[in-house]
């Protein structure tokens, strides 16, 4: 497999690892010091992130993060989420790797920028690492643990392993 393609299915399962272990009321709890946001919004984000990418790819059109559906249910709902996670990992390993150019739609741009599967693939890891990170803060502010490595980038990982 792909390292890369690797890397963002051992993301997706640390997030169906961590959601697991949630109660319907703790993946919902809006933290205050973190934008009053919640778990379950955070990975709603991601979800809808990667799920927008594959929806381009299978329609053979342009990618656009920004109308991202903003499912409610995903947000609120463990098992929702849960399912959610795992059919995107399972498209992600049915995936077939190229270079193929994409274009990708943004805020306030007249035309889609030039982007390929493997960039995407690159945005979606770094894009999902960040939004993992909040989630940790969320969840060490209401005494929940999480795995060490939760939220930390790969190559901070690497760095620190070599350090």
């Amino acid at each position: 497999m792909n390292v890369l393609l690797g890397m963002n299915v051992e993301l997706l399962d640390q997030a169906i690892r961590l959601v697991r272990e949630q109660s319907q009321e703790r993946y919902t709890h809006r933290c205050r010091e973190v934008f009053s946001s919640s778990m379950g919004q955070h990975m709603r984000h991601c979800v809808e992130h990667y799920e927008e990418f594959l929806f381009a790819l299978s329609e053979c059109r342009d990618l656009n993060y920004e109308k991202r559906p903003r499912d409610l249910k995903l947000e609120n709902d463990v098992v929702e989420a849960l399912q959610r996670l795992a059919n995107i990992r399972e498209a992600l390993l049915q995936l077939n790797i190229s270079d193929h150019p994409l274009g990708v739609w943004d805020t306030g741009v007249i035309f889609a920028a030039p982007s390929s599967v493997v960039r995407e693939l690159q945005y979606l890891m770094s894009h999902t690492v960040h939004h993992f990170a909040l989630i940790s803060v969320i969840a060490s502010l209401g005494d929940i643990s999480v795995p060490k490595d939760f939220g930390i980038a790969p190559s901070t990982l690497k760095y620190r392993e070599s350090a």
